[in-house]
């Protein structure tokens, strides 16, 4: 609980942010992902321009590749707002990922109806908690397709 709460602290979730940038490893997604029983997902490092501010914003998450599809999640746990990151994108969806160490430039899209549907239920399969934060809010957890740029 100790090592959860300092990750979970500014400076430790920029130590992760650093760590997932170089490394490609999220010591914070590892910790999640062994205290839920299931196995760590790779991380990601997603950069966004805010939409109120205008200035760079970056989030280590997991992500997935399901149908040759890049995923993440905008699961927040299951809190009742969107990460600010999903509402970034949604302002601007050309975004800079670094993934296995390497920068590359996307369009990020949400998934919607039956393709969206399809994505949740593999990523469910795959990380089971998401289902548990999907029932604990009424709003429809985003699950956000990235399009790498050639």
């Amino acid at each position: 609980m100790a090592l959860l709460n300092l990750l979970m602290s500014p400076a430790g979730l920029s130590f992760d942010r650093a760590l997932v940038r170089w490394t490609g490893h999220s010591l914070l997604n590892r910790v999640f992902a062994r205290q839920a029983g299931f196995a760590a997902q790779p991380a990601l490092l997603l950069e966004t321009r805010g939409r109120l501010s205008g200035r760079k914003r970056a989030a280590a998450l997991p992500w997935f590749r399901i149908d040759g599809k890049l995923l993440i999640v905008g699961s927040k746990g299951g809190q009742p707002t969107d990460p600010a990151w999903v509402g970034n994108l949604r302002a601007e969806p050309r975004v800079s990922v670094y993934i296995d160490r390497k920068r590359v430039v996307a369009q990020a899209r949400i998934a919607q109806g039956s393709e969206r549907t399809a994505l949740w239920k593999e990523v469910v399969q795959r990380v089971p908690v998401y289902a548990t934060y999907q029932a604990s809010t009424t709003r429809e957890i985003p699950v956000v397709v990235l399009e790498i740029s050639a």
